[in-house]
């Protein structure tokens, strides 16, 4: 009985991470999410070997370090912690391990052991990252692409002034042979910790063809199209569609850094606050990178979705071509900025609407400004939300940021908003 209690108390513990964090069970309540873990549980319990391999398979019961020390390390081996892999992440300038607990130990009881014993660690438990794509709104009638770009004054660039610019994405998969890709400029990395990428391809071709496309008078495609397009593609496949770990959302984000970029599209949401994350990330702007994020799909009431409530990201939430808000985006104060994203025609027809096909607007416009006028990324993104045009309760609100998304003003005006902040 004592071998069962333990299992029982992990599998509850490990599920409860797990259902929390997928879609609609904060939604429904606790009460359905506790009988489905002990449903699962009560099954689990009495077959002890598939309970630890559901577990380990599930990746909840991995924890995150931030630069172990050697008496640290020592530690884990001693406690029969298994050590996944160690890497520096050399555009962080810092150590990531990843380490399992022994059978028998709960994931917070390991956490709980480290942090007492070693209280300046950062150590966080993994999480896990979903793609920010709506499908509640996928059949909806998809607005003029023109009409879209007026209403944030958008001019489309020669594709040759953009040739040289370096921009990133972290998305599912992507079909490089869709049509709207041809001739694109894309360089290609998985971080899947080993496992096979999506299969789905429908997100992250739909984000990379507005981005860096073939254009045409149907979709909103080629905002960027002659920069070159760093594409880290971090889903897998699971019982929950597809998701990825916040040490692989990392990876990728070391990847993009080295290779040269300076903005990064992160259309991928989780609501885990999870440290490691969150420490890692607030060394972006020493490196004079931006990551323009998804405010999230979840409503109003939905948690604070993360990266984009990281305080050093730019945060889009979306709205219609005359200034309405998305239904279901999130609110908060972490909101920085809105841009079209409610009827937006992609090579998709299954994704129309969600705060994801807000960000690729956002993301060409700090990049452009970059290019254009050569300022930082921080001050590409206070340049926009000072231009930005003003939606809801005067100044900034929870729900729309600074305002819609306008095309950046001459380079001359720029440096005078920044003199002003």
């Amino acid at each position: 009985m004592n071998l069962i209690a333990v299992y029982v108390e992990n599998i509850v513990g490990e599920w409860r991470a797990v259902f929390s964090d997928l879609p609609g069970c904060k939604a429904r309540g606790f009460n359905l999410v506790t009988t489905i873990q002990l449903a699962v549980c009560l099954c689990l319990a009495t077959f002890p070997a598939a309970a630890s391999r559901i577990t380990v398979e599930s990746g909840f019961n991995r924890i995150l370090i931030v630069d172990p020390s050697p008496a640290l390390s020592d530690y884990l081996a001693g406690r029969g912690f298994a050590i996944e892999r160690f890497e520096q992440l050399e555009a962080f300038h810092l150590g990531l391990m990843v380490a399992v607990p022994p059978d028998g130990l709960q994931t917070d009881a390991a956490m709980r052991d480290v942090r007492m014993w070693f209280p300046n660690t950062i150590v966080a438990r993994e999480t896990w990252f979903r793609i920010t794509a709506d499908w509640r709104a996928g059949r909806s009638k998809a607005s003029n692409s023109q009409r879209i770009l007026a209403a944030i004054d958008w001019q489309s660039p020669d594709s040759a002034s953009l040739a040289g610019m370096r921009v990133g994405m972290i998305d599912s998969s992507l079909d490089p042979d869709h049509p709207a890709l041809q001739g694109a400029a894309i360089v290609r990395r998985q971080f899947t910790s080993g496992h096979a990428p999506t299969t789905d391809t429908t997100h992250g071709t739909a984000m990379a063809a507005m981005l860096v496309g073939r254009s045409d008078d149907r979709s909103i495609s080629g905002l960027l199209r002659g920069a070159t397009l760093f594409h880290a593609s971090i889903f897998r496949d699971t019982a929950h569609g597809p998701m990825a770990s916040s040490g692989d959302f990392l990876r990728s984000v070391n990847w993009l850094i080295q290779s040269g970029v300076k903005v990064i599209n992160a259309s991928v949401t989780s609501s885990s606050e999870n440290p490691v994350v969150l420490y890692a990330m607030s060394l972006l702007r020493q490196e004079k990178v931006i990551l323009v994020a998804a405010a999230g799909n979840d409503g109003p009431e939905g948690p604070p979705a993360y990266p984009a409530a990281i305080p050093s990201a730019f945060a889009v939430t979306a709205v219609s071509t005359t200034g309405d808000a998305y239904y279901y985006a999130n609110v908060g104060d972490y909101i920085d900025i809105a841009a079209p994203g409610i009827d937006v025609p992609t090579t998709s027809r299954g994704i129309r609407s969600g705060t994801s096909l807000a960000v690729p607007f956002v993301t060409a416009a700090v990049a452009r400004m970059i290019q254009r006028c050569g300022v930082s990324p921080l001050e590409a993104e206070i340049i926009l939300q000072g231009n930005a045009h003003d939606l809801g309760p005067r100044g900034r609100d929870a729900r729309f940021g600074w305002g819609l998304l306008q095309m950046q003003p001459s380079c001359d005006q720029s440096g005078r908003m920044i003199a002003d902040r």
